[in-house]
């Protein structure tokens, strides 16, 4: 008796749209090689996984699958404009795909200079309320303290507590000082030690708390100098030194990272008028700045408290919290509105205005993820400000490995971006939504024939959980790539200590490894994951004149594709990339390399040369530094900035209810990230082990 087959396939509303394109691959070669190019992409193999797509795409020319797949490892090898080619190809193939389309759009404003335009304009998009129902979470916050995990202290002045909140602007923590408790907390500052300084405005004290909340002590003598009369903003300098702004005496008191009083200014004197009312107070290198709401200005000091001037900025109504942003401007909340100051031109743009009737707006802060926040201190609320830009671009997500080799059980890793390529950090299980395509096939008799009715849904992953992020893991997986120039071999001792005293920082445990790939003219196969075998390769390596630079590049990256660790290269040389070798499209080519694999690019320079322009470039996209050998602080500074990196890297898991059709099935899932008003997609796939 002849089966027929019959397909019927019923729609479910899951997250449906712009699901990728169907396994439709008929040739038995086709298949296997597919099966094959996706397996080493799950697990870092992108040179093998291009091979083998190629090949399936040389059966099945015309398959949108295949094409879709392509294109994903184009664009781990670094190739993005051969990764976009074949992406189009499949949409032309396939009659569109939203998915694909929409993950074009999100490239191309990745790239343009358009797209990377600083935002110049803020809108509400979220806030978080101090009361929920008749509980009183918070009341009258004052200040907001960005940490680099993605969360943030509030500090609540009016119920004495400080609220540790999410990225999600969810309460986690609180701080309340133990049995001493706070009275009146108004600003806090957070030392590079996670030491934290708060001052207390109905007090007249500042309290010095350990990184895990503990009491140190206290600053402010109840008479002398030393007195304080209600201390509000504080901030602190790099090198550990904070600022005061003490508001009953009309000053600002500067501090040692200890807690001891060193000197107080802003009084009238010859060169200065005196500050009437002062409030927050910044330091922009050696310049303190601190605004006064009274005379609706801002002032300039150096450390010593030396009067240095007033800064250009009209119009100002209440300037009270001031913050660095790190590029040498001012943050400043300025009642009902928060401004973005240059200082040195007096450039100033109002990025937010608040739509409320009366408005106090006493704080601002850009948290680790790039995100505006506000206390409104009359409202008690923490407003979350976006830019339309990045709401209409939304979040780069993209899946890297992926284990199935306890399926049913599936792990993936997941890297989340912004729009300017910058890792997106802080996120949970909350954020996360992964669904998978199930087929389900039903036998009946109709008739005398039996008829298979194949039914394809897309499903809610099962048991979905969150299993952490690599922000919070310490280990590293490190390439070291040697320049093989002749320039160097006089210098290959320096540059085999240099080496060895990177290794030694990573420590001596199992949870970080590295080994080293020299650039010669060809370049050579990595050394051994040992310190013997690291100073071997950099003494042994023959000098080349013809080196290529971005051949060594390539098999750095290479050996950490399929990390599942924190990930650099560190380049040891002179500076050069060898440019003669090195092509601006290549250059380009190098830098997605590194950023679409997550890998950071650290130049540790040896003699007396400096980075050419080419090395800064990459070393400036991938997120990394530049060193040099013989600086007298050591070179443990890099393992350290690997380690404080963000990575936006996460790993989740779940129970997949497909059919692994004894390993032979491909296996389609999505992910999908949300974040207040932002949110974004990838679309993978896998093979069961088979059996």
């Amino acid at each position: 008796m002849r089966r027929l087959v019959a397909t019927l396939t019923i729609a479910v509303a899951v997250s449906a749209a712009g699901a990728q394109f169907a396994y439709e691959i008929d040739a038995p070669l086709a298949a296997e090689s597919f099966r094959t190019g996706v397996e080493a992409f799950g697990r870092g193999y992108y040179a093998e996984s291009l091979a083998q797509l190629e090949r399936a795409l040389a059966s099945e020319p015309r398959d949108p699958l295949i094409l879709y797949w392509l294109g994903k490892a184009y664009l781990r090898l670094g190739l993005p404009s051969a990764a976009f080619e074949r992406w189009g190809d499949a949409l032309s193939v396939a009659g569109g795909s939203p998915f694909v389309e929409s993950r074009l759009e999100l490239a191309g404003a990745m790239a343009s200079p358009e797209g990377l335009a600083e935002p110049t304009r803020y809108v509400r998009v979220a806030e978080l309320s101090g009361r929920k129902g008749d509980t009183v979470l918070f009341s009258r916050p004052t200040w907001i303290e960005p940490l680099p995990d993605g969360k943030a202290i509030v500090v609540s002045h009016g119920t004495d507590r400080l609220l540790v909140v999410d990225a999600n602007g969810r309460i986690v923590d609180t701080l309340n000082a133990g049995s001493a408790g706070f009275d009146r907390p108004f600003a806090c500052a957070r030392l590079d030690d996670g030491t934290l300084f708060v001052t207390e405005f109905q007090a007249d004290r500042i309290a010095r708390l350990s990184p895990d909340g503990r009491v140190l002590g206290y600053s402010g003598d109840a008479s002398g100098p030393g007195r304080l009369s209600g201390p509000q903003y504080i901030t602190a300098d790099a090198d550990g030194f904070l600022y005061v702004s003490d508001v009953g005496f009309s000053r600002v008191v500067k501090y040692a990272r200890d807690g001891s009083m060193l000197l107080s200014f802003g009084a009238r004197n010859p060169t200065f008028d005196g500050l009437s009312l002062p409030t927050g107070v910044a330091v922009v290198g050696d310049v303190v700045y601190v605004a006064d709401a009274a005379l609706k200005a801002i002032f300039l000091f150096d450390r010593y408290g030396n009067y240095l001037g007033r800064a250009r900025v009209p119009g100002l109504v209440r300037p009270e919290g001031l913050r660095a942003t790190g590029d040498g401007r001012l943050l400043v909340a300025d009642g009902s509105r928060v401004l973005l100051v240059d200082p040195e031109s007096a450039a100033t743009i109002e990025l937010y205005r608040s739509e409320r009737k009366r408005p106090r707006i006493l704080s601002a802060a850009f948290d680790a993820n790039g995100e505006l926040m506000a206390a409104d201190f009359d409202a008690s609320e923490i407003a979350y400000l976006s830019d339309p830009a990045s709401r209409f671009a939304g979040l780069s997500v993209e899946v890297g490995r992926v284990y199935s080799d306890s399926f049913p059980r599936v792990s993936l890793d997941v890297t989340v971006k912004d729009r300017h390529g910058r890792p997106v950090t802080g996120l949970g299980y909350p954020n996360f939504y992964i669904s998978e395509l199930v087929k389900t096939k039903e036998r009946r008799v109709e008739g005398d024939k039996p008829v298979d009715y194949i039914a394809s849904s897309i499903r809610p992953a099962g048991e979905l959980s969150f299993d952490g992020s690599l922000d919070q893991s310490s280990g590293i997986d490190l390439t070291f790539l040697l320049e093989g120039s002749p320039q160097l071999s006089p210098m290959r001792l320096e540059a085999r200590d240099a080496a060895y005293a990177v290794y030694e920082s990573l420590g001596g445990g199992t949870d970080s490894m590295a080994r080293l790939v020299v650039a010669g003219r060809v370049a050579q196969p990595p050394s051994a994951a040992n310190v013997a075998a690291i100073g071997a390769a950099a003494l042994g390596y023959e000098p080349s004149s013809d080196w290529r630079f971005d051949s060594g590049l390539r098999l750095a990256a290479g050996t950490l594709f399929g990390s599942s660790r924190r990930k650099a290269v560190v380049y040891l040389g002179t500076g050069s990339v060898n440019e003669p070798y090195l092509d601006g499209s290549s250059l380009a080519e190098l830098a997605s390399l590194l950023e679409n694999n997550c890998i950071s690019l650290y130049a540790v320079i040896v003699g007396k040369g400096g980075p050419s322009e080419a090395l800064s470039f990459l070393v400036e996209r991938s997120g990394g530094s530049v060193y040099r050998a013989d600086r007298p602080e050591g070179l443990a500074v890099v393992t350290a900035s690997i380690r404080q990196a963000r990575t936006g890297r996460y790993r989740l898991s779940y129970l997949s209810s497909a059919d692994d059709g004894f390993g032979r099935s491909y296996l389609p899932f999505s992910v999908e990230v949300y974040l207040r008003d932002r949110s974004g997609k990838d679309e993978g796939g896998f093979f069961a082990p088979i059996r």
